[in-house]
């Protein structure tokens, strides 16, 4: 069984130990950017997907130039603005775990939580009385808010061309991205708000404090099946095995269940929501399918690997290209007995990422749902996942999660533009429904079925 990586902040841990404040030579920078290069050449599958390998070069060789004396911080702000031109939203750098934590300690952060709408940047919760939930922030220090984003976003990974999966990452550690790679040690932040003519000082708060207004990562854990009076809900938070099941889910009986209700209650009307859902096992995504399609289906068209991938599996070679051939997904999937025939609504955001998007690109390519949201963080036609090395730069400890399988989605179209699913019905709510804690996509396909009924 396969399991693509589901997506999570860049709060990940490493077992290294190592001071904030250590400084690295040259040399050893040098070494460690030197090695990054060669390990995603040699086993990075999806590494040109979307990048030419004459653009990386010139990355690379710029980075190593302008190479110097530097902290772990400082090279690890290097390492994600390569991993980020990637395009690869599996390809993830993360800090040892003593930088990670002594960041925190020695610095304060915006004293607020944000949403990002319409690429406005709104005040979700404050710490400070001078700015209230709903306040619209023009620029912080100086710096405008298309510039600020433009900056994060600069070192996110994330599949293709899709901004939803940064936005949304960015939304959730807006504080912390923002004294990571602009505010240079700030203590106290310039804020210009919307229809004030002032400029606001705010002290920076620590991080605890901000961390506890903030929301949580959405819940993925979880299987859900409700019955409602016109219409029944289904939330798949995770594919996931492991995670599911040590939430005392067995999924398998979850769906084999949930759609023999779905049939003896003749129900016409599914919202299906992945949101919020980072991914799991390749296996458990296409039974998902199964119950939705009406004829046997292709989920994979394909999955590549590099010359000098040592992984399990069974791989040919075909030109110049070596073929996994070993996957269950590559081959025709049947449907299931009790597959759903009603109307189908498809709940999607920028955390419908890896496995999740993947159910979204076959559902879509069946013209299966009225597809509602956001568009979808991972991508239409597949991702590079799967079998992933994990690396540890040799003098920095940075750690970087190197995905080895290039799959390719079993889609009519064979142009990939490096997108993700593109909902029919898009949608962005207003920043004082936000603040009311409204569903509007839920509340859409609500409406839709009660116009219908």
């Amino acid at each position: 069984m396969t399991l693509k990586t589901p997506f999570i902040s860049l709060l990940l841990y490493s077992m290294l130990s190592f001071v904030y404040g250590q400084r690295l030579s040259e040399q050893q920078v040098l070494e460690d950017i030197n090695e990054l290069q060669t390990q995603l050449e040699k086993f990075h599958s999806g590494y040109t997907r979307y990048a030419y390998k004459e653009q990386l070069d010139d990355l690379f060789e710029r980075i190593e130039n302008e190479s110097n004396e530097a902290s772990v911080i400082d090279l690890y702000r290097k390492v994600t603005l390569i991993t980020s031109k990637i395009r690869c939203g599996h390809t993830r750098a993360s800090l040892p775990e003593s930088p990670r934590q002594e960041f925190g300690k020695s610095n304060v952060f915006l004293p607020f939580t944000v949403r990002i709408l319409n690429d406005k940047l709104y005040v979700f919760r404050s710490l400070d009385p001078s700015l209230q939930p709903g306040n619209e922030i023009i620029s912080i220090n100086n710096l405008p808010i298309s510039e600020i984003l433009t900056s994060i976003f600069e070192h996110h990974s994330s599949d293709g061309f899709i901004q939803s999966g940064k936005t949304r990452l960015t939304e959730l550690y807006f504080d912390y991205y923002f004294q990571l790679y602009l505010a240079n040690n700030s203590d106290s932040y310039k804020i210009r708000v919307a229809n004030l003519e002032t400029t606001i000082t705010v002290p920076g708060k620590n991080w605890d404090e901000v961390n506890a207004i903030r929301n949580p990562f959405p819940s993925n854990a979880t299987l859900e099946l409700k019955h409602l009076a016109n219409h029944s809900y289904m939330r798949i938070g995770s594919f996931g095995a492991s995670s599911l099941r040590s939430n005392g889910f067995n999924y398998k009986n979850f769906l084999a269940t949930s759609f023999r209700e779905l049939k003896e209650r003749n129900v016409e009307n599914l919202i299906l929501d992945l949101r919020g859902n980072g991914g799991g096992r390749d296996e458990f995504g296409a039974l998902l399918v199964s119950y939705f399609l009406n004829e046997p289906f292709g989920y994979f068209e394909k999955i590549e690997v590099t010359d000098d991938y040592d992984g399990y599996g069974t791989v040919n070679k075909k030109g110049k290209i070596n073929l996994m051939t070993s996957h269950s997904g590559l081959s025709e999937q049947n449907i299931q007995e009790n597959n759903f025939q009603g109307k189908l609504f498809l709940l999607t955001d920028g955390w419908t990422f890896s496995t999740a998007a993947d159910v979204v690109s076959v559902i879509d390519n069946a013209s299966r749902a009225l597809i509602v949201g956001e568009e979808t963080g991972g991508g239409r036609f597949g991702n590079t996942s799967g079998v992933s090395k994990s690396v540890v730069l040799p003098n920095s400890g940075i750690r970087i999660n190197l995905p080895m399988w290039k799959y390719t989605t079993a889609l009519a179209e064979k142009v990939d533009d490096g997108r993700g699913v593109i909902p029919d019905i898009q949608i962005v709510p207003t920043i004082q429904q936000e603040l009311n804690g409204e569903d509007i996509p839920l509340n859409y396909c609500l409406e839709v079925i009660q116009d219908n009924h």
